[in-house]
């Protein structure tokens, strides 16, 4: 493969919902096959006219892929998601959500230039969506705003809840989300047992009571990484002494790939980083089913076994991730995966891993959540003691290889007291081997779960 010097930016969305039983999956599976095989016969393959930049020899399959091809026909369609009416707040919530997703990457990835990033939106929205239960005022109206675009508490919280709720459980395809909360053990603090028993019901949140010590910090730390299976070892390092609270979030993903890769699939090759760097890399290369292209970017749908998909978007040449970054919003992304196509794509696609760390305090607060950090915070639905919002610490963690994706994602609210106290035909041809954007999506609501940026090979 010729090294090139390409600049590009992966936003990858993995998008999950609720799975059946096994069988009820696999029934869905061969269905989605069957009107696959009906939409796309082999005489009549619909293939999108695309600039490529690979290698003008690997535009083309191996001649002996049809039928292969012919035999994953289940690729090419998404899982069949419920019977659903929409509403003006599911409209809302989406578009909040996708919003959110891009401007979180997007700030983030200014802060970290050149940088790999990782961020799980889910992972924030749902620990900001615990202090919802206690929020009023400008605080929640805020908070309301940013997540849900403007619906009120109750159908925030039911946003998600069901979102939650509905996320796959199977050994081919797991999400793991879980809430915990930390509470000082404090003379003249008391936390009110209406807002505990609300975060139980909609989020399944414990509660501690705790001397808010350096045994705290091990408590909280150890708790993240079990719920996450030891993909992040700690969340937080130190507690301050006006520190009275700690809401977390801990999400763990585990999904293989519904068709996995094959030894002859894999090759070394260069990848070139950010800033022209030639990068050694192992690439995977398959052909998939399900293509985009959006403001010249490129992209691919690659589906787990499971109601989950990877979505990889290869910006235009010469644009780097933060760049295309710039100009995407939320909107774009929800249009640009409702105009899905059946058409065949060749992808090389690196396998990576890395972990991001970030503070999310000034990100959201550039985003309109800004009374939560002030003295103007109400909370008055946790304590009747004042309290604000200091610290929004998150973490990920991904791992994308030739057997499927695990990732992990926490995040910690951390509050004080106010005051002391097939191929004879080209096919568009995807070569992940310079930046890229990737996202981890819910197939069912898409929108992402994880959202992240590839800049360079660690």
């Amino acid at each position: 493969m010729k090294t090139r010097r390409l600049f590009a930016l992966l936003l990858a969305a993995l998008l999950l919902t609720g799975c059946g039983d096994a069988a009820a999956n696999e029934a869905s599976s061969d269905m989605a096959g069957e009107i696959a095989e009906q939409e796309l016969p082999e005489t009549e393959e619909t293939t999108a006219v695309t600039e490529t930049t690979a290698p003008a020899e690997t535009t083309a399959a191996p001649a002996d892929t049809t039928a292969a091809e012919t035999d994953e026909t289940d690729l090419l369609t998404e899982p069949a998601a419920e019977t659903h009416t929409a509403t003006e707040d599911d409209a809302a919530f989406s578009a909040a959500q996708a919003a959110f997703a891009v401007d979180l990457l997007r700030d983030v990835q200014q802060k970290k230039t050149n940088e790999n990033v990782l961020l799980s939106p889910y992972s924030v929205s749902m620990a900001l969506g615990l202090t919802v239960n206690g929020a009023a005022g400008n605080t929640l109206r805020e908070t309301l705003d940013l997540l849900g675009n403007g619906i009120s508490a109750d159908a925030l919280t039911e946003k998600l809840r069901d979102w939650a709720a509905h996320q796959p459980d199977s050994e081919q395809c797991r999400v793991k989300t879980a809430n915990a909360m930390w509470f000082k053990e404090a003379d003249g603090f008391a936390v009110k047992p209406d807002f505990l028993q609300k975060c139980q019901e909609n989020f399944q949140s414990e509660a501690n009571i705790a001397p808010f010590d350096q045994s705290t910090v091990n408590q909280i730390n150890q708790w993240v990484s079990d719920q996450t299976n030891h993909m992040i070892p700690a969340i937080i390092d130190q507690l301050e002494p006006y520190d009275a609270m700690v809401l977390v979030n801990a999400v763990y993903f585990d999904a293989k790939w519904q068709k996995q890769y094959e030894k002859k699939d894999m090759q070394d090759d260069t990848f070139t980083s950010v800033t022209g760097a030639a990068q050694q890399a192992t690439f995977m290369e398959s052909t998939e089913k399900i293509y985009m292209e959006q403001d010249g970017a490129k992209a691919f749908w690659k589906p787990y076994a499971g109601d989950c998909a990877f979505v990889g978007i290869l910006p235009p040449e010469g644009v780097t991730p933060e760049q295309y970054l710039n100009d995407m919003t939320g909107e774009k992304l929800q249009q640009m995966l409702n105009q899905k196509e059946i058409s065949r794509v060749r992808v090389f696609l690196p396998s990576f891993q890395y972990d991001t760390t970030a503070s999310l305090k000034e990100t959201v607060q550039a985003l309109g959540l800004e009374t939560p950090f002030t003295d103007s915070a109400d909370y008055s639905g946790i304590s009747d003691t004042a309290l604000q919002i200091s610290k929004i610490l998150h973490k990920t963690h991904i791992e994308v290889d030739a057997g499927g994706t695990k990732a992990a994602a926490a995040t910690a609210i951390t509050g004080r007291f106010t005051t002391a106290i097939e191929m004879e035909e080209e096919i568009p041809v995807l070569r992940f081997d310079r930046p890229f954007v990737y996202m981890i999506l819910d197939t069912q609501n898409e929108l992402p779960l994880f959202i992240g940026t590839v800049n360079q090979m660690k």
